[in-house]
């Protein structure tokens, strides 16, 4: 018989630096999900990863041993084209990869731009194109013939997330360690033009509501926001505003982008800390 030692009744789970750090699960990270699964505890993937669409993000997944499934997942780029489509945007400016661009496959990708969505794409965050991202936003021709075709409400600034670092695994020219996220783009677009940014990923409350109706979708024992946790390795972008608003527990792990002590130096600190997803599940899920 299961034991949940913690009283919690269901899980919303970081994937990078939480679930898996580039392409390595945490410690035992694979088996600690099927566990949950055994137990019954109902759990979405909530994703801030601007890199892939959802259905790369998931191909990934299943490639490093994870059971993933499609309602399960809930990603900021996701969140992004329900913004857009409920503000009945149809030519979004898209900074962002060529997989991550799939997820908007459905819009136009022609001036004239009624919108810029920011992504964690090297190649789209150097001068030339945020420079094309500053004159959509301050009206400003991006060729001879843009100029009367321009839309008359003024362009949105959209962003997964605003956070300032992430978990680096390394490549050819740097080691492992923390490199520079989206959010110092999006604050250098906003003091540029005056536009403010809609941030719509983590830890906004929208974001979170929406993977407490995918839980609730799922069906099975009914629970209370306060018996959900949001689990991630970063104490303010993944367990912050939106999910204190709601009254979900906070869970940080120690891994991914997380530092000693940072618990003890935030103004709200975590309901609890473990070292791994794995020790979570552990204490979650008692045999």
């Amino acid at each position: 018989m299961s034991k949940n030692t913690l009283k919690l009744k269901a899980l919303l789970i970081d994937l990078n630096g939480t679930l898996h750090i580039g392409s390595d699960p945490t410690p035992s990270a694979v088996q600690a999900l099927t566990r949950l699964r055994q137990a019954r505890i109902p759990f979405i993937f909530c994703s801030n990863s601007t890199k892939e669409s959802s259905s790369s993000l998931l191909g990934k997944l299943k490639g490093m041993g994870f059971e993933a499934r499609k309602e399960e997942l809930l990603t900021s780029l996701g969140a992004c084209k329900m913004l857009v489509e409920e503000r009945g945007y149809k030519r979004p400016l898209l900074l962002m990869s060529p997989s991550a661009q799939e997820e908007f496959a459905s819009f136009s990708d022609s001036a004239p731009y009624d919108s810029v969505i920011l992504g964690l794409h090297p190649e789209s965050l150097s001068y030339e194109p945020l420079n094309r991202a500053f004159r959509v936003l301050k009206g400003e021709p991006l060729s001879t013939q843009d100029s009367e075709d321009r839309p008359k409400a003024e362009p949105a600034l959209i962003a997964p997330h605003a956070a300032m670092y992430m978990q680096d695994p390394g490549s050819a020219s740097l080691p492992p360690g923390l490199s520079l996220g989206i959010g110092p783009f999006v604050r250098a677009l906003e003091e540029s033009t005056g536009a403010k940014a809609k941030i719509v990923g983590k830890p906004t409350r929208s974001f979170f509501e929406l993977a407490l109706e995918r839980l609730k979708a799922q069906g099975g024992e009914e629970w209370d926001v306060g018996e959900v946790a949001v689990v991630g390795d970063d104490v303010e972008n993944d367990l912050g505003e939106g999910a204190r608003e709601l009254g979900l527990k906070r869970v940080l792990v120690k891994t991914g982008k997380y530092r000693e002590g940072v618990e003890r130096t935030t103004e709200y600190p975590p309901d609890h800390v473990y070292d791994t997803f794995a020790n979570l599940v552990d204490d979650l899920v008692q045999q």
